[in-house]
């Protein structure tokens, strides 16, 4: 009987030992998340900063507020307030930028989108200035979709949406007119 007890206790030693060799328990530790699931595209980071550069270089437009919020790490949400000097028109802009790993997946994503409101304003990469302005070429690929909401002389209710996809980067804005003085 006494033999029975210790080679039970034997093998269930030799499975909870495999167990934890395989990998199949779990450790009542707290673990740190692993560093690439706190990081940021780098590609997408390094446009954005581009993207900001850019913008402030614009002497004609002064900037108000200026705030990036990562949704997760191919996504980030760009929130600015600026002054058209020029114009004396004040926008606030809301966009989400996405990075894909290729340019057709990106085209991919494009395509599953609810467009209906949206007329395709533009294909030519030459319209892409912004784009180009921060990469220093124009894009391979280029679709821009447009929607504006409302009448665009009464600033309480006009907004300006838009999709634009540069190669493998999708952007969705909602641009709304704050002050014209």
């Amino acid at each position: 009987m006494q033999l029975k007890s210790i080679t039970a206790i034997i093998v269930l030693s030799l499975v909870v030992a495999s167990l934890l060799v395989s990998g199949c328990t779990t450790s009542t530790t707290n673990q740190t998340p692993s560093a690439s699931a706190a990081t940021h595209n780098a590609s997408l980071e390094s446009y954005l900063a581009g993207v900001k550069n850019v913008s402030y270089a614009d002497k004609d437009t002064s900037y108000k507020a200026w705030e990036v919020t990562w949704i997760n790490s191919t996504s980030a949400r760009l929130e600015d307030t600026s002054l058209n000097k020029s114009l004396n028109t004040t926008w606030n802009e809301v966009a989400t930028y996405t990075i894909f790993p290729t340019t057709q997946d990106a085209t991919n994503y494009l395509n599953t989108l609810n467009k209906t409101a949206y007329s395709l304003a533009s294909t030519d990469p030459s319209d892409a200035t912004g784009y180009q302005s921060v990469t220093g070429h124009a894009p391979q690929t280029y679709i821009y979709y447009q929607w504006n909401e409302g009448n665009q002389f009464n600033i309480s209710e006009y907004k300006a949406h838009a999709i634009l996809q540069f190669d493998n980067i999708v952007k969705i804005v909602t641009a709304k007119r704050l002050i014209t003085t």
